[in-house]
């Protein structure tokens, strides 16, 4: 199993006409961009959620956003998650495999988010 596949993520999806950025579907994920990323790296890591069996066709809500140098893969997740250890150090894991996978090597944060996408933690990516 993949660490994606590890994660339990709520199935909540956002309604399009908010503020998230622009939308695309990759088998069930609703991925929403910022005007800091581009449709090329939307789709990378659109391609690479359905490769790492992510996108499984359970409806599930993540954003990507860039701040400076910093990726920022957001997601939806269940209440109480954010405080899970098991689930912080995966989500580590995670920003660290979607570093080198998807954006050659650079950094990426992983923000455990509400319903809203508002990040309730941020998990920077740990280093093998």
């Amino acid at each position: 199993m993949t660490i994606f596949g590890a994660m339990f993520i709520a199935s909540v999806i956002l309604t399009s006409c908010s503020n998230y950025g622009k939308e695309k579907n990759f088998n069930g994920v609703q991925l929403f961009y910022t005007s800091n990323i581009t449709e090329t790296e939307a789709n990378s890591m659109g391609n690479y959620l359905i490769e790492s069996e992510f996108a499984d066709g359970e409806e599930k809500t993540v954003q990507l956003n860039k701040s400076g140098n910093t990726y920022e893969f957001r997601m939806v997740v269940k209440k109480g998650i954010e405080q899970d250890s098991e689930y912080t150090e995966l989500g580590k894991l995670m920003a660290a495999e979607i570093s080198s996978e998807v954006f050659n090597g650079g950094q990426v944060d992983v923000h455990f988010c509400d319903e809203n996408l508002k990040t309730l933690k941020v998990l920077p990516m740990s280093t093998y």
